[in-house]
């Protein structure tokens, strides 16, 4: 049977069997994989470093029944310092989960493989303005591509593009004050003007500009609320997240 090669992000990760791991890869010509690594829980395993969640690396694997069995992994990125800080490694599993959540296996984009990749890559060298600002920014470009962003330019109700006060999660998008319902969210113009920049903008531009703070938290939970009416549940990791921050911030 061909093997095939790729370059491929750790997302989700699992014990299988006695000294196996079952990983879920976010590959660059693939999409999404469910692959074995064989070994890879021993201590010195040959595949132990590279399949590590959050990693990158170039992996060489044939297909099998039910699974890809993977032959052979080069470390390109561990993203070693991301994983001294709790906080940061609970905001990339939810990066994680929605990148799992939002393709199906077979299915993926090398465009979001080599975004996330340099988020992580910000996150671990501590070069994010606002780490916060760079999630917000996948989550927005996450739903854009997969054709589910939400309308931040007009009203969605009438196509009016002046005084968007409100957010509606389950018309998709921005409100003007006067087709505001009850149950719409009220959002700041300042807030919309931000999430904007977030789906248009490079994310190199996102990592190095200085954003206000309660705004990224206010477009960061906005997002999620509105990713949760699209997926059908709630994320685990944010919800997570969102504890480990704000007991970080009590220290």
């Amino acid at each position: 049977m061909a093997s095939v090669k790729t370059k491929a992000l750790v997302i989700r990760e699992s014990p299988y069997q006695d000294n196996d791991k079952l990983l879920t890869l976010f590959t660059e010509k693939y999409g999404k994989q469910r692959a074995i690594a064989r070994g890879a829980r021993r201590r010195k395993g040959a595949l132990r470093s590279v399949t590590q969640l959050f990693t990158y690396g170039d992996f060489m694997y044939f297909e099998g029944k039910n699974f890809a069995n993977i032959s052979d992994a080069t470390l390109i990125e561990s993203f070693y310092k991301l994983r001294g800080d709790i906080v940061k490694v609970t905001l990339a599993s939810y990066v994680a989960e929605l990148l799992d959540a939002f393709y199906d296996f077979y299915q993926g984009d090398p465009e979001m493989l080599k975004a996330v990749t340099h988020i992580f890559y910000y996150w671990s060298e501590h070069l994010a303005e606002n780490d916060e600002a760079l999630a917000a920014c996948f989550q927005l470009k996450l739903t854009r591509i997969q054709g589910l962003g939400p309308e931040l330019s007009r009203c969605v109700r009438c196509g009016e593009r002046e005084q968007l006060t409100g957010f509606s999660l389950q018309d998709g998008g921005t409100v003007c004050e006067s087709c505001l319902k009850p149950g719409d969210l009220p959002v700041n113009p300042d807030l919309i003007a931000d999430m904007r920049r977030w789906m248009g903008e490079p994310i190199k531009t996102i990592c190095h500009t200085k954003w206000d703070a309660d705004r990224v938290r206010q477009g960061l939970d906005l997002m999620d609320r509105y990713i949760t009416v699209q997926l059908g549940r709630q994320t685990k990791s944010y919800q997570f997240y969102k504890e480990l921050s704000a007991q970080s911030s009590r220290q």
